[in-house]
């Protein structure tokens, strides 16, 4: 099991590599990682296992998007027209990625209990394709994937804790049943202002919105992120740009969520909801990172407020990220 991650990295890197469109330039690896073990401002013994406990997310971006007649027609690749490193003048590009999330009750039961989330895996895949023309990006993605033991959560949770010294976690024999499920996504991004010193980007403010429809999830969102920090670079920078970047950023989303898979229990038959899930919900976010050339190292903490009315309060999780970029 201690190789096994590692080794399911690595060949998801090479079917991203292979799925990419001959002939496509790579703009930029990233490799996410989401845990609430990251939650650091919380004492080891004390931080939360549960809820949205885990996820991995590994995603190549390309020049252009090719695949996406229609959205983009006139505009090219984001190198083509971006030598400065930013990404203000219009320009595509696309996102295909793979990854995995984890679901967990607070309560760890042999038999499924009223008031607790189901165990629940999700294995996906998803293509993004982002429109950038001038201070607005626009967001289409399509996402799909697995539930139930195809989803390969139960192996890796039951791993971890065994590696780990931890506890057997009990009760996903009853996880969230086997579903191929999908999803489509739109979002707009707007940059409303930013604030130079000496010709040098030193905070910048953008807002979303967006909406998502599917078996999967169907929810809309608003929210706003607030960086600042020395040799800020443009949010959609294009490429990598020369010296180092140290930034924090602050930022809030909220959502109305009118479908959940891992909270209302399989769309057709199978697993039955055993909680009844909030319409509105909110997160916040605060995050540091650095930047160096092509590399780029950040640290988020996330707090969301409750998700379904049995949830005694929210849940906080953090996520690394690291990222190449050409």
């Amino acid at each position: 099991m201690s190789h096994g991650l590692p080794r399911a990295l690595a060949l998801a890197a090479l079917a991203l590599t292979l799925a990419a469109p001959a002939g496509a330039q790579v703009r930029a690896f990233q490799l996410t990682s989401d845990n609430d073990a990251y939650s650091f401002w919380i004492p080891p013994a004390v931080r939360p296992d549960w809820e949205y406990s885990n996820g991995v997310r590994l995603a190549l971006e390309l020049e252009g998007a090719p695949g996406w007649s229609g959205l983009a027609k006139s505009i090219a690749p984001c190198a083509a027209v971006d030598s400065a490193g930013d990404a203000e003048a219009g320009c595509a590009s696309t996102t295909i990625e793979v990854g995995q999330r984890l679901y967990s009750p607070r309560v760890d039961s042999a038999v499924p209990l009223d008031g607790q989330r189901p165990f629940a895996g999700w294995l996906y895949a998803a293509a993004t394709a982002r429109v950038v023309n001038g201070d607005t990006r626009h967001t289409f993605a399509v996402e799909a994937g697995v539930t139930g033991e195809p989803s390969l959560a139960e192996p890796l949770h039951v791993g971890l804790h065994r590696i780990g010294g931890f506890w057997k976690p009990a009760g996903w024999e009853h996880q969230l049943g086997f579903e191929a499920a999908a999803a489509v996504r739109y979002g707009i991004e707007r940059r409303i202002g930013e604030l130079r010193i000496a010709g040098v980007r030193a905070a910048d403010l953008t807002t979303s919105a967006g909406a998502s429809a599917g078996t999967l999830r169907t929810a809309v969102h608003a929210g706003a992120q607030l960086r600042a920090g020395t040799r800020l670079r443009h949010p959609w920078a294009a490429r990598s740009a020369r010296g180092t970047s140290v930034y924090v950023t602050a930022g809030a989303r909220g959502e109305g969520v009118a479908h959940d898979l891992f909270l209302d229990g399989n769309t057709f038959g199978g697993t039955p909801a055993r909680v009844h899930r909030n319409f509105l919900v909110g997160y916040t976010r605060l995050g540091i990172g650095i930047a160096h050339g092509g590399l780029s190292l950040d640290y988020r903490a996330v707090h969301s407020t409750r998700t379904y009315r049995e949830e005694p309060g929210g849940h906080p999780y953090g996520s690394f990220e690291i990222t190449w970029r050409r």
